[in-house]
Protein backbone atom coordinates (compact mmCIF):
# COMPACT_ATOMS: atom_id res chain seq x y z
CA UNK A 1 0.00 0.00 0.00
CA UNK A 2 2.94 2.34 0.58
CA UNK A 3 4.06 4.51 -2.34
CA UNK A 4 7.37 3.74 -3.90
CA UNK A 5 9.70 5.61 -6.20
CA UNK A 6 11.17 3.97 -9.26
CA UNK A 7 14.16 6.28 -9.37
CA UNK A 8 14.69 8.22 -6.12
CA UNK A 9 18.29 8.90 -7.06
CA UNK A 10 17.14 11.49 -9.60
CA UNK A 11 16.88 14.00 -6.75
CA UNK A 12 19.06 12.63 -3.91
CA UNK A 13 19.02 15.86 -1.91
CA UNK A 14 15.24 16.05 -1.73
CA UNK A 15 13.29 14.12 0.93
CA UNK A 16 10.83 11.55 -0.32
CA UNK A 17 7.29 12.96 -0.22
CA UNK A 18 4.93 11.48 2.32
CA UNK A 19 1.71 10.35 0.65
CA UNK A 20 0.17 9.16 3.92
CA UNK A 21 -2.66 11.74 3.87
CA UNK A 22 -3.67 10.75 0.32
CA UNK A 23 -3.39 7.06 1.20
CA UNK A 24 -5.60 7.52 4.26
CA UNK A 25 -8.26 9.33 2.20
CA UNK A 26 -8.29 6.55 -0.38
CA UNK A 27 -8.41 3.80 2.22
CA UNK A 28 -11.19 5.58 4.09
CA UNK A 29 -13.23 5.58 0.90
CA UNK A 30 -12.95 1.79 0.71
CA UNK A 31 -13.64 1.33 4.40
CA UNK A 32 -16.71 3.58 4.26
CA UNK A 33 -17.92 1.86 1.09
CA UNK A 34 -17.72 5.02 -1.04
CA UNK A 35 -15.65 3.12 -3.62
CA UNK A 36 -14.65 -0.51 -3.85
CA UNK A 37 -11.03 0.04 -4.78
CA UNK A 38 -8.52 2.50 -6.19
CA UNK A 39 -5.41 2.67 -8.34
CA UNK A 40 -3.19 5.76 -8.34
CA UNK A 41 0.11 6.51 -10.06
CA UNK A 42 1.95 9.81 -10.09
CA UNK A 43 5.21 10.91 -11.64
CA UNK A 44 6.58 13.83 -9.65
CA UNK A 45 9.63 15.18 -11.45
CA UNK A 46 11.00 11.78 -12.58
CA UNK A 47 10.02 9.61 -9.62
CA UNK A 48 7.00 7.30 -9.71
CA UNK A 49 4.69 6.83 -6.74
CA UNK A 50 1.79 4.39 -6.63
CA UNK A 51 -1.07 3.55 -4.30
CA UNK A 52 -3.67 0.83 -4.64
CA UNK A 53 -6.22 -0.87 -2.45
CA UNK A 54 -9.59 -2.51 -2.08
CA UNK A 55 -10.43 -4.66 -5.09
CA UNK A 56 -7.23 -3.52 -6.83
CA UNK A 57 -4.68 -6.00 -5.49
CA UNK A 58 -1.61 -4.89 -7.43
CA UNK A 59 -0.43 -1.63 -9.06
CA UNK A 60 -0.10 -3.52 -12.37
CA UNK A 61 -3.81 -4.46 -12.42
CA UNK A 62 -5.65 -3.15 -15.47
CA UNK A 63 -8.64 -0.93 -14.75
CA UNK A 64 -11.18 0.73 -17.06
CA UNK A 65 -10.42 4.35 -17.90
CA UNK A 66 -13.52 5.17 -19.95
CA UNK A 67 -13.19 8.63 -21.54
CA UNK A 68 -9.86 9.23 -19.84
CA UNK A 69 -8.57 7.29 -22.86
CA UNK A 70 -9.87 9.79 -25.41
CA UNK A 71 -6.55 11.68 -25.65
CA UNK A 72 -4.84 8.47 -26.83
CA UNK A 73 -7.09 8.40 -29.88
CA UNK A 74 -6.60 12.13 -30.41
CA UNK A 75 -2.83 11.65 -30.29
CA UNK A 76 -3.13 8.94 -32.92
CA UNK A 77 -4.98 11.34 -35.21
CA UNK A 78 -2.41 14.09 -34.62
CA UNK A 79 0.42 11.66 -35.26
CA UNK A 80 -1.02 10.80 -38.65
CA UNK A 81 -1.79 14.45 -39.45
CA UNK A 82 1.89 15.32 -38.99
CA UNK A 83 2.42 14.09 -42.56
CA UNK A 84 -0.98 15.19 -43.90
CA UNK A 85 -1.93 18.42 -42.05
CA UNK A 86 -4.41 19.45 -44.76
CA UNK A 87 -6.78 16.68 -43.67
CA UNK A 88 -7.52 18.43 -40.36
CA UNK A 89 -9.83 20.94 -42.07
CA UNK A 90 -11.11 18.66 -44.85
CA UNK A 91 -14.79 17.73 -44.54
CA UNK A 92 -15.40 14.27 -43.16
CA UNK A 93 -17.47 13.24 -46.16
CA UNK A 94 -14.22 13.21 -48.14
CA UNK A 95 -13.12 10.18 -46.12
CA UNK A 96 -16.63 8.84 -45.50
CA UNK A 97 -18.89 8.79 -48.56
CA UNK A 98 -21.49 7.29 -46.19
CA UNK A 99 -21.86 10.82 -44.76
CA UNK A 100 -22.15 12.64 -48.09
CA UNK A 101 -24.60 15.57 -48.00
CA UNK A 102 -25.26 15.03 -44.30
CA UNK A 103 -24.71 17.55 -41.51
CA UNK A 104 -22.01 15.35 -39.96
CA UNK A 105 -20.30 14.93 -43.32
CA UNK A 106 -19.81 18.69 -43.56
CA UNK A 107 -17.86 18.81 -40.31
CA UNK A 108 -14.11 18.27 -40.00
CA UNK A 109 -11.65 16.64 -37.60
CA UNK A 110 -11.09 19.84 -35.64
CA UNK A 111 -14.83 20.12 -34.99
CA UNK A 112 -14.84 16.59 -33.57
CA UNK A 113 -11.64 16.93 -31.53
CA UNK A 114 -12.86 20.14 -29.87
CA UNK A 115 -16.42 18.84 -29.28
CA UNK A 116 -17.94 21.61 -31.40
CA UNK A 117 -20.05 19.42 -33.66
CA UNK A 118 -23.42 20.39 -32.21
CA UNK A 119 -24.06 16.63 -31.85
CA UNK A 120 -23.78 14.15 -28.98
CA UNK A 121 -24.28 10.40 -28.90
CA UNK A 122 -24.15 9.09 -25.32
CA UNK A 123 -25.61 5.70 -26.24
CA UNK A 124 -24.22 4.96 -29.69
CA UNK A 125 -24.18 1.14 -30.14
CA UNK A 126 -20.49 0.86 -31.02
CA UNK A 127 -20.73 -2.93 -31.52
CA UNK A 128 -23.37 -2.62 -34.20
CA UNK A 129 -22.30 -3.07 -37.84
CA UNK A 130 -20.54 0.02 -39.16
CA UNK A 131 -23.21 0.45 -41.82
CA UNK A 132 -25.86 0.87 -39.14
CA UNK A 133 -23.79 3.37 -37.17
CA UNK A 134 -23.05 5.44 -40.27
CA UNK A 135 -26.79 5.54 -40.93
CA UNK A 136 -27.36 6.94 -37.43
CA UNK A 137 -24.67 9.58 -37.87
CA UNK A 138 -25.83 10.54 -41.36
CA UNK A 139 -29.36 11.28 -40.11
CA UNK A 140 -28.33 13.27 -37.07
CA UNK A 141 -29.01 16.99 -36.81
CA UNK A 142 -28.20 19.39 -33.94
CA UNK A 143 -31.89 19.95 -33.25
CA UNK A 144 -32.20 16.25 -32.41
CA UNK A 145 -30.12 17.01 -29.31
CA UNK A 146 -31.53 20.48 -28.60
CA UNK A 147 -28.30 21.99 -29.87
CA UNK A 148 -27.29 24.54 -32.50
CA UNK A 149 -24.91 23.81 -35.39
CA UNK A 150 -21.33 23.57 -34.13
CA UNK A 151 -22.42 24.36 -30.57
CA UNK A 152 -19.94 23.37 -27.88
CA UNK A 153 -21.22 20.16 -26.31
CA UNK A 154 -19.13 17.23 -25.14
CA UNK A 155 -19.94 14.13 -27.22
CA UNK A 156 -19.14 10.89 -25.36
CA UNK A 157 -19.17 8.45 -28.29
CA UNK A 158 -20.21 9.53 -31.77
CA UNK A 159 -17.28 11.64 -32.82
CA UNK A 160 -14.73 9.31 -31.25
CA UNK A 161 -16.16 6.25 -32.94
CA UNK A 162 -15.73 8.14 -36.21
CA UNK A 163 -12.12 9.04 -35.32
CA UNK A 164 -11.40 5.33 -34.97
CA UNK A 165 -12.92 4.67 -38.37
CA UNK A 166 -10.95 7.59 -39.82
CA UNK A 167 -7.68 6.15 -38.54
CA UNK A 168 -8.54 2.72 -39.92
CA UNK A 169 -9.30 4.10 -43.39
CA UNK A 170 -6.31 6.41 -43.55
CA UNK A 171 -3.78 3.91 -42.23
CA UNK A 172 -5.32 0.74 -43.66
CA UNK A 173 -4.88 -1.07 -40.33
CA UNK A 174 -7.29 -1.51 -37.38
CA UNK A 175 -7.39 1.65 -35.27
CA UNK A 176 -6.55 -0.36 -32.12
CA UNK A 177 -3.33 -1.63 -33.72
CA UNK A 178 -2.36 1.81 -34.95
CA UNK A 179 -2.84 3.39 -31.50
CA UNK A 180 -0.87 0.61 -29.85
CA UNK A 181 2.02 0.84 -32.33
CA UNK A 182 2.23 4.63 -32.67
CA UNK A 183 1.14 5.95 -29.26
CA UNK A 184 0.96 3.42 -26.43
CA UNK A 185 4.16 1.46 -27.04
CA UNK A 186 6.46 4.43 -27.76
CA UNK A 187 4.78 6.30 -24.89
CA UNK A 188 5.82 3.65 -22.38
CA UNK A 189 2.32 2.16 -22.05
CA UNK A 190 2.75 -1.03 -24.08
CA UNK A 191 0.56 -3.07 -21.73
CA UNK A 192 -2.46 -0.83 -22.21
CA UNK A 193 -5.16 -1.92 -24.64
CA UNK A 194 -8.66 -1.15 -25.85
CA UNK A 195 -11.34 -3.48 -24.55
CA UNK A 196 -12.95 -5.99 -26.90
CA UNK A 197 -15.55 -8.70 -26.49
CA UNK A 198 -12.74 -11.14 -25.69
CA UNK A 199 -10.48 -8.89 -23.60
CA UNK A 200 -11.26 -6.35 -20.91
CA UNK A 201 -9.75 -4.99 -17.71
CA UNK A 202 -8.80 -7.39 -14.91
CA UNK A 203 -10.65 -5.16 -12.44
CA UNK A 204 -14.28 -4.52 -13.35
CA UNK A 205 -15.98 -1.22 -12.71
CA UNK A 206 -18.80 -1.37 -10.19
CA UNK A 207 -21.78 0.77 -9.23
CA UNK A 208 -23.78 0.69 -6.04
CA UNK A 209 -27.31 -0.65 -6.33
CA UNK A 210 -29.51 -1.31 -3.31
CA UNK A 211 -26.47 -0.75 -1.12
CA UNK A 212 -24.31 -3.34 -2.87
CA UNK A 213 -21.56 -3.05 -5.45
CA UNK A 214 -22.66 -4.47 -8.80
CA UNK A 215 -20.38 -5.03 -11.79
CA UNK A 216 -20.83 -2.68 -14.72
CA UNK A 217 -20.48 -4.05 -18.28
CA UNK A 218 -17.22 -3.07 -20.00
CA UNK A 219 -17.13 -0.05 -22.27
CA UNK A 220 -15.71 -0.28 -25.78
CA UNK A 221 -14.46 1.85 -28.63
CA UNK A 222 -11.77 4.50 -29.25
CA UNK A 223 -13.57 6.96 -26.96
CA UNK A 224 -14.18 4.89 -23.85
CA UNK A 225 -12.53 1.47 -24.08
CA UNK A 226 -8.97 2.09 -22.84
CA UNK A 227 -7.80 -0.34 -20.15
CA UNK A 228 -4.55 -0.74 -18.28
CA UNK A 229 -2.68 0.15 -15.12
CA UNK A 230 -2.55 3.59 -13.58
CA UNK A 231 1.23 3.35 -13.81
CA UNK A 232 1.18 2.95 -17.59
CA UNK A 233 -1.26 5.80 -18.13
CA UNK A 234 0.70 8.11 -15.81
CA UNK A 235 3.88 7.12 -17.68
CA UNK A 236 2.27 8.15 -20.97
CA UNK A 237 1.36 11.55 -19.53
CA UNK A 238 4.86 11.86 -18.09
CA UNK A 239 6.18 11.31 -21.61
CA UNK A 240 3.90 14.07 -22.81
CA UNK A 241 5.35 16.49 -20.28
CA UNK A 242 8.72 15.72 -21.87
CA UNK A 243 7.25 16.49 -25.30
CA UNK A 244 6.76 20.06 -24.22
CA UNK A 245 10.44 20.61 -23.50
CA UNK A 246 11.29 21.61 -27.04
CA UNK A 247 12.77 20.16 -30.23
CA UNK A 248 15.25 18.01 -28.27
CA UNK A 249 12.40 16.08 -26.64
CA UNK A 250 13.19 12.34 -26.43
CA UNK A 251 9.56 11.37 -26.99
CA UNK A 252 9.28 9.63 -30.39
CA UNK A 253 5.52 9.64 -30.91
CA UNK A 254 4.76 13.36 -30.88
CA UNK A 255 6.52 16.23 -32.62
CA UNK A 256 6.85 19.62 -30.94
CA UNK A 257 4.36 21.06 -33.44
CA UNK A 258 1.84 18.29 -32.73
CA UNK A 259 2.28 18.83 -28.99
CA UNK A 260 1.58 22.53 -29.39
CA UNK A 261 -1.55 21.79 -31.41
CA UNK A 262 -2.69 19.17 -28.89
CA UNK A 263 -2.45 21.57 -25.94
CA UNK A 264 -3.46 24.85 -27.63
CA UNK A 265 -6.78 26.39 -26.48
CA UNK A 266 -8.78 25.72 -29.62
CA UNK A 267 -12.05 26.07 -27.71
CA UNK A 268 -11.88 28.79 -25.09
CA UNK A 269 -14.45 30.52 -22.90
CA UNK A 270 -17.39 28.58 -24.33
CA UNK A 271 -20.21 27.14 -22.28
CA UNK A 272 -20.41 23.38 -22.81
CA UNK A 273 -24.02 22.28 -23.14
CA UNK A 274 -23.25 18.76 -21.93
CA UNK A 275 -21.14 19.68 -18.91
CA UNK A 276 -23.26 22.71 -18.05
CA UNK A 277 -20.08 24.71 -17.44
CA UNK A 278 -17.40 26.59 -19.33
CA UNK A 279 -14.64 24.13 -20.22
CA UNK A 280 -11.66 24.79 -22.51
CA UNK A 281 -10.43 22.15 -24.96
CA UNK A 282 -7.32 21.45 -26.95
CA UNK A 283 -7.48 18.83 -29.69
CA UNK A 284 -9.11 15.90 -27.94
CA UNK A 285 -7.93 16.96 -24.51
CA UNK A 286 -9.45 19.01 -21.67
CA UNK A 287 -7.37 22.00 -20.59
CA UNK A 288 -7.18 23.58 -17.15
CA UNK A 289 -10.39 25.57 -16.74
CA UNK A 290 -10.10 26.73 -13.14
CA UNK A 291 -10.52 30.31 -14.33
CA UNK A 292 -14.23 29.51 -14.69
CA UNK A 293 -14.57 28.20 -11.13
CA UNK A 294 -11.96 25.93 -9.57
CA UNK A 295 -14.51 24.31 -7.24
CA UNK A 296 -17.21 23.83 -9.86
CA UNK A 297 -15.50 22.93 -13.14
CA UNK A 298 -16.25 19.28 -14.00
CA UNK A 299 -13.43 16.81 -14.61
CA UNK A 300 -10.85 19.36 -13.57
CA UNK A 301 -7.36 18.61 -12.29
CA UNK A 302 -7.72 19.97 -8.77
CA UNK A 303 -7.99 23.54 -7.53
CA UNK A 304 -4.19 23.87 -7.52
CA UNK A 305 -3.54 22.90 -11.15
CA UNK A 306 -1.39 25.13 -13.35
CA UNK A 307 -2.91 26.90 -16.37
CA UNK A 308 -0.96 24.60 -18.73
CA UNK A 309 -2.40 21.38 -17.25
CA UNK A 310 -4.10 19.05 -19.72
CA UNK A 311 -5.77 15.66 -19.52
CA UNK A 312 -9.15 13.97 -19.48
CA UNK A 313 -11.60 12.40 -17.07
CA UNK A 314 -13.43 9.11 -17.34
CA UNK A 315 -17.13 8.78 -16.54
CA UNK A 316 -17.73 9.31 -12.83
CA UNK A 317 -14.61 7.38 -11.89
CA UNK A 318 -11.20 8.47 -13.20
CA UNK A 319 -8.84 11.22 -14.26
CA UNK A 320 -5.43 11.38 -15.94
CA UNK A 321 -3.41 14.50 -16.66
CA UNK A 322 -0.07 16.22 -17.01
CA UNK A 323 0.88 19.46 -15.27
CA UNK A 324 4.08 20.51 -17.06
CA UNK A 325 4.71 23.53 -14.81
CA UNK A 326 4.72 21.27 -11.75
CA UNK A 327 6.50 18.42 -13.58
CA UNK A 328 3.63 16.20 -12.52
CA UNK A 329 1.71 13.42 -14.27
CA UNK A 330 -1.16 11.61 -12.56
CA UNK A 331 -3.59 8.77 -13.27
CA UNK A 332 -6.25 7.93 -10.68
CA UNK A 333 -9.12 5.46 -11.02
CA UNK A 334 -11.77 4.94 -8.35
CA UNK A 335 -13.55 1.60 -8.72
CA UNK A 336 -17.06 2.71 -7.90
CA UNK A 337 -19.19 4.92 -10.11
CA UNK A 338 -20.87 7.78 -8.29
CA UNK A 339 -23.34 10.49 -9.37
CA UNK A 340 -21.61 13.56 -10.79
CA UNK A 341 -22.50 15.72 -7.79
CA UNK A 342 -20.63 13.22 -5.60
CA UNK A 343 -17.83 12.24 -7.95
CA UNK A 344 -16.59 15.73 -8.82
CA UNK A 345 -16.03 16.86 -5.19
CA UNK A 346 -14.42 13.54 -4.16
CA UNK A 347 -11.96 13.62 -7.04
CA UNK A 348 -11.16 17.29 -6.44
CA UNK A 349 -10.44 16.58 -2.76
CA UNK A 350 -8.17 13.65 -3.60
CA UNK A 351 -6.22 15.56 -6.24
CA UNK A 352 -5.74 18.57 -3.99
CA UNK A 353 -4.43 16.34 -1.21
CA UNK A 354 -2.11 14.50 -3.60
CA UNK A 355 -0.68 17.77 -4.89
CA UNK A 356 -0.16 18.95 -1.33
CA UNK A 357 1.64 15.71 -0.42
CA UNK A 358 3.92 15.93 -3.46
CA UNK A 359 4.69 19.64 -3.09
Amino acid sequence: MWPYATNPATSPSSPMPDLTPTRLLLEAGVRENRWAGFSLAAFSVHSLFTLHGGCVSDPSDSVPWYSAGKPVTALGVLSFLTQTPQLASTSLQTTFPELASSYFGGLNLTDVLTHRTGLRFPNLPVHSPAKEIFAILAKAEPRDFSLLPRQAAYDPRGGWWLLGQWLARQTQIPWEDFLCQKILKPGGAANMFFASLSRFSSVSMVEKKAGHWTSVPPSFGPGSGLCGSATDLARLYHALTMSGLGPQSPVPFLSQLAYEKFTRRWREGEFDATFGHMVDFGLGVILDSNRYGSTTVPYGFGTLSSPTTFGHGGARSSIAFADPEKNLAVALCLIGLAPENIHQPRMRTLLDQLRSDLA
